[in-house]
Parts: structure tokens; C-alpha cells; sequence
């Protein structure tokens, strides 16, 4: 029984890190360094690396939760898509969000091009996508677990 609460501590431990992180950044960390610094790039260079470690987090935690839902024996659907999450921000990471570093001066540097800023904007859509649907994920893993601790109608603790 220890083992099985030690397990669901740490669960709910990378779940809620997962969820609060994101949603720091999201609603209150990115919108406002885009309102209060003096232009865009400076809020990007703020912005990007806490993104990045978002998304690291994000892999790791990912992973974790799948390991953790495999222990505790939480079905497939609960090993599965903390590990699908872990993938999009890997994606988001390593592909995307390293295009855009690639391409940003081509964009808006002084040899931007409107070729160059349409493909920025087309990837930075593309990195909110995958931002809102992780979130959304993990979101939904919250709901899928608080079900798995969920006692039944008149039943003990599952633990």
C-alpha cells in the first residue's frame, strides 16, 4: 500500500507540475511579456527559453506519467497519452521551435523576405497548436486519474 501511494504522489505530483507550468505560461507569463516589454522580439527572447523548458518538462513528465500509469496498472489509454504528449513537445522542441530559431532573422532581419515571414507565422501557429492540444491532454489526464482514485458509489479508496 505504501508503494501505491508513494506512486500516486508522484503522479499527481508530475501531472500537477505538468498542468500549472503550462497554464502559468500560457495565461499569464507569455501575454504579458508581450504587453508589457517594449517590442515583440524582446518578448520572444524571454519567452522562447521558458518555452523550452516547458517543453522539456513536458518529455520528461510525459514519460514519467506513462511509467507511472503502467505501475499503477491504469490502462492503456492513461500510459498512452502522456507518452503521445511527451512526443508533441518533443516535436514542438526539436522541430518546430528549432525552425523558427532558424529562420527568424531570415523572417524579420534586415534580408527578411515575405516568404521567410509567412513560413514564421505558419510555424508559430502551428507551435500554439500543439501547445493548446498538449495542454488539453494533460488536462484530460487530470479527469482520467481523479477517476482511476475515485472510490466506487459506497466503496473504499482503490488504493
Amino acid at each position: 500500500m505504501a508503494l501505491r501511494v508513494a506512486l500516486r504522489t508522484a503522479l499527481w505530483l508530475l501531472l500537477g507540475g505538468w498542468v500549472g507550468s503550462w497554464g502559468l505560461f500560457g495565461l499569464v507569463v507569455a501575454p504579458t511579456a508581450f504587453q508589457a516589454l517594449p517590442s515583440t522580439e524582446i518578448a520572444g527572447t524571454l519567452v522562447g527559453p521558458i518555452l523550452t523548458s516547458l517543453h522539456l518538462y513536458g518529455v520528461v513528465a510525459g514519460i514519467g506519467l506513462g511509467a507511472l500509469a503502467a505501475l499503477l496498472d491504469r490502462g492503456t489509454l492513461r500510459i498512452a497519452l502522456p507518452l503521445v504528449l511527451a512526443a508533441a513537445c518533443a516535436y514542438s522542441q526539436f522541430g518546430v521551435s528549432a525552425e523558427i530559431a532558424e529562420i527568424r532573422d531570415g523572417a524579420f532581419g534586415p534580408a527578411g523576405s515575405v516568404g521567410g515571414a509567412s513560413r514564421w507565422n505558419a510555424l508559430h501557429r502551428l507551435s500554439i497548436g500543439i501547445y493548446l492540444a498538449v495542454a488539453a491532454g494533460a488536462l484530460a489526464l487530470v479527469g482520467l486519474h481523479a477517476a482511476s482514485d475515485t472510490p466506487p458509489e459506497g466503496g473504499r479508496d482503490p488504493s
